[in-house]
């Protein structure tokens, strides 16, 4: 009978080590940060030819990568941005560049994006295509996978941050409060925050450490302890079933 528990229960035990270690959007949010965006040729919607690099340059940028025909995560993530940037009262130093990421969406129907977010005629939003979306997704470290089946992208909702000289300088996944876009607003202004982890200091319990000069995470002392209890649990069964045989034998 125990014999045959054994096997479940290292499956449990390693299945659960498997979740409990699998990336997180902390680790996504390090994806390219400190590195230069590509400086992408973007149509405005109003007709303007211009680059991420000029608009940088007036002013930090906060970029929204969506599209028109998404019935997901698009609008939500705008209508949440919208929202909290109207609670952010202290701190207009910023304009928001919302641009498709799909080749299908043209200058008409960014325009009608924006008229329905009642953002066409907001001096601090601009929205825009650009003919070099994969160059500029792949600088950023963007990847949404066309479905097939439901003919829509699976992609996160993302915003990135980028300040005056062109760098990302931070990144958020997901549908944040305003309390984080605080801190995007004031990175992309390079204020100094505290409350930040330090680019390679890494700490003693973390999953992963992030190493900014390479870009890569390299498992840490919290890995180990999370390992811990699936591998202690399978030394255990592998005692109870030296433990079965041998009694079998007898």
């Amino acid at each position: 009978m125990c014999k045959n528990l054994i096997l479940p229960f290292i499956l449990i035990a390693f299945c659960k080590f498997t979740v409990y270690c699998q990336p997180t959007s902390g680790w996504q949010e390090e994806v390219n940060i400190y590195k230069q965006i590509y400086n992408a040729p973007i149509t405005l919607i109003n007709g303007e030819q211009t680059s991420i690099d000029k608009l940088a340059e007036k002013k930090p940028v906060i970029i929204a990568l969506v599209y028109t025909r998404c019935t997901g995560i698009c609008s939500p993530l705008l209508l949440q941005l919208k929202e909290s940037l109207q609670l952010n009262k202290n701190n207009n130093n910023y304009t928001v560049l919302v641009v498709s990421f799909d080749s299908r969406d043209l200058i008409p129907d960014m325009r009608q994006m924006a008229h329905l977010f009642n953002l066409n005629n907001n001096s601090h939003w601009n929205f825009a295509i650009t003919d070099s979306i994969n160059r500029l997704i792949s600088s950023i470290g963007f990847k949404p996978v066309w479905n097939n089946t439901i003919k829509q992208f699976d992609h996160d909702a993302l915003l990135v941050g980028v300040n005056s000289q062109g760098y990302i300088s931070k990144k958020l996944v997901g549908l944040r409060n305003e309390k984080e876009l605080e801190l995007m607003i004031g990175s992309i202004n390079n204020v100094y925050t505290p409350t930040y982890r330090l680019p390679g200091q890494n700490t003693l319990f973390s999953c992963f450490n992030y190493n900014p000069i390479t870009g890569k995470n390299k498992p840490g002392m919290g890995l180990l302890l999370i390992a811990l209890p699936a591998i202690l649990s399978i030394l255990l069964l592998v005692v109870i079933n030296k433990f079965v045989h041998r009694k079998e034998e007898v």
